[in-house]
């Protein structure tokens, strides 16, 4: 990734940054200066640097634009469009942008027709940036984005971004500093405390401490260049296949020597815009003989029994058994190393080829489900013993993670236990109304009559008057 620094279009900031020896420059033309007697020279202005040009969103002055990088398109490196202007006569220079977060149509018309696109920071949001991403990734465009964001920046694979934040440090009193694992800024309320915790930080990227506590403005400026340079480096500076730059120290080969020749671009040249117009044609048809069942599930045919008969010889012979067509699932794998996310750290990792791996799973019995819910039972009760000894080892108290983990355990072995289950139960519920009852309903009267008969007949007038004697009657002691 390569970062723009912005607001170049300002001679202060434009020095700065070439005091600094900044490179790569983006400038806003809403708000770029422009003589009226005399002709700009763009290469002499950012010393042959290249240069992004870009204007405000607000900025509907389109003769202004076009006039503009008419005269100039040859010190430009890359012109971010307006959304009404057609730029296709600039070539590969001309790059659409894309601010409109719910018109997803259109970015994805834009990295099929262009391959590449500038997104507005606005355009971003939590629920997009996959999409994004997929999009980029399924038309292989270059993504240039119009944002200082830091978390934004890490999250979207952007082949170049234009940065204008680290200007803030000028404007507002910011800081920003490199800490040697990420851009760090604060605002001016804390920059004397933010300073002095960073000041190994600062001292090693060669900027003069006591200046930057002195609030000198060349030396805040230059710690904020430095650090957002740093950042370019060490975060997404990760070594590219197609740069032959270390294979220079061999030299030029002499006769019988073996010479390396680099492969062409994969991706190849990008295609010429074709227009503002979003329309696209029609998918073509697909004749039913071409399509296919999803490589992820199969089709398994089971034959039930048929009508059983005996033939003129008396052997048993079956008549139209039926064929059935079920769904299975397919375990064959269809990741390959190139593109999968453990490919770094694989053990079987192999360029180019398939997985080395294969989950053939099979239920269809009874023995078979008890196994594999008891495989999963001792795999998450694995994890639970992996927990503990990390919370051993970190030795910070009790891990709520652990104790959520802990009863899932339970949760696992009570539905294994339920589905396991085969008891046979029979539930009766029956409701009755009016003078006879439920069991002289179901079983006649005679049933009836001895469910509410008294255990061995009853009680007779002696044992009424023994069971009356045996009473003690609490008012009369009272």
């Amino acid at each position: 990734m390569k970062i723009y620094f912005g607001g170049a279009e300002k001679g202060s900031y434009r020095n700065m940054l070439l005091t600094a020896g900044v490179t790569r420059f983006g400038i806003n033309l809403t708000h770029l200066p422009i003589p009226k007697k005399k002709d700009q020279d763009l290469n002499a202005m950012f010393n042959g640097g290249e240069v992004l040009l870009y204007v405000s969103e607000t900025d509907e002055d389109i003769a202004k634009y076009d006039s503009f990088i008419r005269l100039h398109a040859d010190s430009l490196s890359i012109v971010i469009g307006q959304p009404n202007y057609d730029g296709s006569w600039l070539g590969d220079k001309y790059v659409p942008i894309w601010n409109d977060p719910d018109d997803m149509e259109r970015l994805a018309w834009l990295c099929q027709k262009n391959g590449r696109v500038a997104i507005s920071d606005k355009a971003v949001t939590p629920k997009n940036q996959k999409r994004i991403k997929q999009l980029a990734e399924r038309w292989g465009a270059q993504l240039i984005g119009m944002t200082s964001k830091p978390d934004l920046i890490e999250s979207v694979p952007w082949d170049s971004v234009v940065v204008v934040s680290w200007t803030s440090v000028i404007r507002y009193g910011e800081t920003q500093v490199w800490d040697g694992h990420g851009l760090r800024r604060y605002p001016a309320q804390q920059k004397e405390s933010a300073r002095k915790k960073h000041r190994a930080d600062i001292i090693r990227l060669g900027i003069d401490i006591d200046a930057v506590m002195e609030d000198e403005v060349s030396a805040i400026g230059m710690l904020a260049i430095e650090s957002w340079r740093q950042w370019e480096t060490k975060t997404f500076g990760g070594y590219d296949p197609m740069d032959d730059t270390d294979e220079t120290e061999f030299g030029t080969p002499e006769n019988g020597d073996i010479i390396a020749i680099t492969p062409p671009t994969p991706s190849g040249g990008k295609v010429v815009s074709g227009g503002a117009s979003i329309a696209t044609t029609p998918p073509e048809r697909r004749h039913e003989g071409q399509r296919v069942l999803l490589p992820v599930m199969g089709i398994e045919n089971i034959t039930s029994m048929g009508t059983q008969s005996l033939d003129g010889h008396g052997e048993s012979i079956e008549i139209a058994p039926e064929v059935t067509p079920v769904l299975k699932y397919n375990a064959n794998p269809l990741r390959q190393c190139n593109n999968c996310y453990l490919s770094s750290r694989c053990p079987s990792f192999q360029e180019n080829s398939e997985c080395a791996f294969s989950l053939p799973i099979e239920i269809r019995t009874k023995d078979q489900l008890t196994a594999a819910m008891r495989a999963l039972v001792e795999m998450q009760v694995g994890r639970v013993m992996f927990a503990r000894f990390a919370e051993e080892l970190e030795g910070q108290g009790l891990d709520p993670a652990l104790s959520t983990e802990m009863d899932r355990v339970f949760t696992l072995v009570e539905k294994m236990r339920s589905i396991s289950d085969n008891r046979e139960m029979v539930s009766l519920r029956v409701e009755a109304s009016g003078s006879s009852g439920v069991l002289s309903r179901l079983f006649g009267a005679k049933a009836g009559e001895q469910a509410r008969q008294l255990p061995n007949g009853g009680l007779d007038s002696s044992q009424t008057d023994s069971l009356y004697a045996d009473i003690i009657d609490l008012s009369e002691d009272s």
